[in-house]
């Protein structure tokens, strides 16, 4: 089920019946492209999975799509990432600076599209760090190419506020699976048909849309006048 992140209402926006023995990312795969293809009254800049869907080809599909992951990483190893400078990066693609700190995102360059960052205890020209390892006053500076890896080195750092903040709004499925599932018993049917299961959904879903329509409309909303104009 595809739904809305931003949305108060924890709308769903496109079903897809899938076998239980298929992975989360291959379903993810049928259903994102066929969304594409048949809902082109706007456009998708972000998208909110979990850790199953932590796969190199996810990430190249999204980037071809020109969609923005915010995917929360299965973590494979506990150790760095060597570079060919003295930087390593983390398992969540931060970073980590010579005496191991992790280093601070200082924005991402749409030109180079990469993301750059600072030495975390480099401000403004000042810098508290006993062994600096850069000469310069603003400290020390480090670039990671999405092109590298789409999968550590993502637009938005992991590390960062705003990853976290965008990334608490994937609850808004399990909340919207829970109206469709408990209070509106989807799985109370007992049909052999998947046309009859997704008859059920869309009638569920279309219930969704018209509870979030009320509840926006209460207020004002004479039912009286509807009914009896």
């Amino acid at each position: 089920m595809l739904s809305t992140s931003d949305s108060h209402y924890d709308l769903p926006l496109y079903p897809r019946l899938n076998p239980a023995s298929r992975h989360d990312s291959v379903s993810l795969v049928a259903s994102s492209i066929e969304f594409s293809q048949r809902y082109t009254l706007g456009t998708i800049d972000k998208i909110l999975l979990d850790a199953a869907h932590d796969a190199e080809a996810i990430y190249e599909l999204l980037d071809h799509q020109n969609v923005e992951p915010f995917i929360d990483l299965n973590v494979r190893t506990k150790k760095n990432f060597g570079t060919e400078s003295d930087i390593q990066i983390s398992p969540m693609g931060v970073p980590i600076c010579p005496i191991g700190k992790e280093m601070k995102p200082n924005g991402f360059d749409k030109s180079q599209n990469r993301q750059k960052w600072r030495c975390p205890l480099a401000c403004g020209t000042k810098n508290t760090c006993s062994t600096p390892c850069s000469k310069a006053k603003y400290g020390r500076t480090f670039h990671t190419f999405k092109k590298d890896n789409l999968r550590l080195f993502t637009k938005t750092p992991r590390s960062s506020e705003k990853w976290k903040l965008v990334y608490k709004r994937r609850t808004s499925v399990e909340r919207s699976n829970k109206r469709e599932k408990i209070d509106y018993h989807l799985e109370s049917g007992r049909h052999r048909s998947t046309k009859i299961w997704y008859i059920r959904l869309y009638a569920i879903m279309m219930c969704q849309h018209i509870d979030a329509w009320y509840s926006s409309q209460s207020e004002n909303l004479n039912v009286q006048t509807i009914i009896f104009p």
